[in-house]
């Protein structure tokens, strides 16, 4: 239990504390476990130790606890751009098979604006350099400007919604900027227009975050 954390000295200690009460704050806002909020915590913490600039992207917010987490590790100083429908996930296709057409149902995962408002404004990380994005990605994606990316944190689940955020997105990641994929290994759709995009151009390998979800960060 809570293996994931650094009990090996009294800095790590202080700071496994530190994350354990984050992630009881934002506990009713997201569906990332602990294991993969403790990397994103990582990941965001190497971002500032490196100076990578650039903003916090996620596409598929629910509530916003993952990304409320990401921009309070940045104190709240990065631009941070949230795309979700807030109608809940769209219908699996033919290339996310049969465990995804099972398990799906209307308004899975939905979640409203407010939601997200309401955990940015308890971590104190709301402020005017958050946009959230309503709406389909195939909708948003076309006529949203974005910034340079740092953090592209991409919890989709199906394969064409993860792989138009990769063919929207990936090019805008900087030179050590991470790509993060909570659904990598979980959903066979996700899985699918990961592996083929990133081999389409020579990428890889991913680094694992536990038994589902993946990660990868650009060469600087």
């Amino acid at each position: 239990m809570l293996d994931y954390f650094d009990w090996s000295s009294a800095r790590g200690v202080r700071e496994s504390v530190r994350r354990y009460l984050l992630f009881q704050r934002i506990k009713e806002h997201s569906k990332v476990s602990r294991v993969k909020l403790n990397t994103l915590c990582t990941l965001m913490d190497s971002l500032e130790t490196d100076g990578v600039n650039g903003a916090i992207v996620e596409c598929g917010v629910y509530r916003g606890g993952a990304a409320a987490l990401m921009s309070q590790r940045s104190g709240g100083r990065r631009e941070v751009v949230l795309f979700d429908s807030f109608e809940g996930l769209p219908k699996p296709g033919e290339r996310d098979g049969a465990q995804a057409a099972s398990n799906y149902h209307e308004g899975w995962c939905q979640a409203s604006e407010e939601h997200v408002r309401d955990i940015f404004r308890r971590l104190d990380v709301l402020n005017d350099r958050v946009r959230i994005v309503k709406g389909w990605f195939d909708d948003t994606f076309p006529v949203t400007a974005m910034p340079p990316i740092a953090m592209l944190h991409i919890d989709a689940d199906w394969y064409d919604s993860v792989r138009i955020c990769l063919e929207t997105h990936y090019d805008r990641v900087v030179p050590g900027g991470y790509i993060v994929f909570d659904d990598y290994g979980r959903w066979e759709g996700c899985t699918k227009a990961t592996d083929e995009f990133l081999a389409a151009r020579g990428v890889g390998p991913l680094v694992p975050t536990g038994p589902v979800g993946h990660y990868l960060r650009k060469g600087r």
